[in-house]
């Protein structure tokens, strides 16, 4: 009992974390400020803010641990960096709605390593319902994936995927740090990231413009909406299994969606409606915990055979 209430409290401290990360849009669109910006702002504003507490609470990093379990940790938050600045990139050449269809392939690579990296077992409701959810996203970007696609802007939503992926892989294998120094030594690697980024391209006069009446803003996007956040994200992904954070990371798109048609007074069509009903069903669905008679089971597992089978036949004849 005690086991399932704690996994029931980490699960929602990983919906509180992702429905921050896709209401964070609807904060930063108050600011003068492009989204290569925002991203950097909230990296350093977080960083400071968890350098902070880290130095009130008297945290130490754990001695005990060997080297490679801080490579973990930091390779994490390197691809934490990566992931913000190439998603913004494929923002700015794809357009929001193709670009979040490509960062959102990252849990499916999450999906498919859980076995190889972890030792999970994939189960047909999460398969199922995963397969759900991604219908679901396709609804709610179907209008949003029409128009000329850019080659530059496909590989960086592709890289946004695959860093995001990574964040969380290394974050799970490195089991040993966990915890308000976890996460400050995460933020701390994303913003040397950001920092090489910006030093390379835009540069940072862009601080000197930001208005004294938008620091507020700034300030809570980086402590709540980013520190927070992470802090929330990386400890409840520590102790969930791959498969959930892969199913339920899709909260953070349908926040964003929601949220737009709420605050924003964006019209959400038909189709996004039900892309997310299907969302919030396939989530549900993966989580359940249905445990069906053996027959039933046996009778699945062939007709997932067949089906298996049936495609490589088609395939090699089309080929």
């Amino acid at each position: 009992m005690r086991t399932k209430i704690a996994s029931m409290k980490y699960l929602l401290c990983f919906i509180a974390a992702v429905m921050m990360f896709g209401s964070s849009g609807i904060v930063a669109s108050t600011l003068p400020l492009s989204a290569f910006e925002v991203c950097l702002m909230r990296l350093i504003i977080g960083a400071l803010f968890m350098g902070l507490i880290f130095v009130v609470t008297r945290q130490q990093l754990p001695r005990h641990i060997g080297r490679r379990q801080y490579l973990f940790v930091a390779l994490s938050g390197a691809c934490l960096g990566l992931a913000m600045m190439t998603i913004f990139a494929a923002y700015r050449l794809l357009g929001v709605g193709l670009g979040a269809v490509l960062a959102a392939t990252a849990p499916v690579i999450t999906m498919a390593l859980s076995p190889l990296l972890f030792k999970e077992r994939l189960r047909l409701p999460v398969v199922i319902g995963f397969a759900i959810v991604v219908g679901g996203l396709l609804l709610l970007n179907a209008s949003a994936l029409e128009g000329t696609l850019s080659a530059p802007g496909i590989l960086m939503g592709l890289a946004a995927a695959a860093s995001t992926a990574g964040m969380v892989i290394f974050n799970k294998l490195a089991r040993d740090i966990t915890g308000i120094p976890c996460t400050t030594i995460q933020l701390a690697t994303a913003v040397a990231v950001g920092l090489a980024v910006a030093a390379a391209g835009e540069g940072f006069a862009f601080i000197g413009r930001i208005p004294l009446s938008s620091w507020p803003t700034v300030i809570v996007l980086g402590a709540v909406f980013t520190a927070l956040a992470y802090f929330l994200y990386y400890r409840a992904i520590d102790q969930l299994p791959m498969q959930t954070v892969s199913v339920c990371a899709y909260a953070e798109p349908l926040t964003a969606v929601v949220l737009g048609a709420l605050v924003l007074g964006e019209v959400m069509t038909p189709v996004q409606l039900a892309g997310a009903c299907c969302i919030i069903g396939g989530a549900l669905l993966g989580e359940a915990r249905v445990k069906l008679p053996a027959a039933q089971r046996r009778r699945m597992r062939r007709a997932y055979v067949r089906f298996l089978r049936a495609s490589r036949r088609a395939l090699r004849h089309a080929a």
